[in-house]
């Protein structure tokens, strides 16, 4: 998930610490607090969150919740998440543990669209950025030993199955 929309930096101040202080506007707290009611309607309930810590990313995140049926997710801010390329959140992924079964990344453009395009195994085309407060949800599975089991270590091109796209 990108974060939703942010105040912007005070003027002329081009800091990565003005950028990371940055708050959701009205706009952004609301579209979270609507993605979030998506998440629950579609069941959508992480195991794990990673999130960027950018204060936009994490109020994004607080806007999501509750998550519903008790969830108590594993909540980790982690600064190499900040503005991230693909290969750094992939290569965050393919550590996960293989007991946790759904991980809700949020983050930047254009780290998590361009991850999106290189996991996506489906036809629909993920062509661009995403847009403030885009969530995209995929499925792992892989095959092993005659079952579908989860790995993440093993997620690589064309490895996850779109199956949802909420975009503004």
């Amino acid at each position: 998930m990108r974060h939703a929309e942010a105040q912007p930096a005070p003027a002329g101040d081009l800091s990565t610490t003005a950028d990371l202080a940055r708050p959701l506007t009205d706009e952004g707290h609301r579209l979270a607090r609507q993605r979030g009611e998506m998440m629950r309607r579609a069941g959508i309930v992480p195991d794990l969150v990673l999130c960027s810590p950018a204060l936009r990313t994490r109020q994004t995140y607080a806007g999501l919740l509750p998550f519903g049926q008790n969830a108590r997710p594993e909540i980790r801010i982690e600064p190499t998440l900040y503005l991230a390329a693909p290969d750094e959140l992939l290569a965050r992924l393919r550590v996960t543990p293989d007991v946790l079964h759904t991980v809700l990344l949020v983050g930047h453009n254009p780290g998590l669209p361009a991850l999106a395009r290189y996991l996506n195994g489906v036809e629909t085309a993920l062509e661009s950025d995403f847009g403030l407060g885009t969530l995209a949800s995929f499925r792992v599975e892989v095959e092993k030993q005659e079952s579908i089991a989860l790995a993440w270590k093993g997620l690589g091109p064309k490895t996850a199955w779109l199956e949802s796209f909420s975009q503004n």
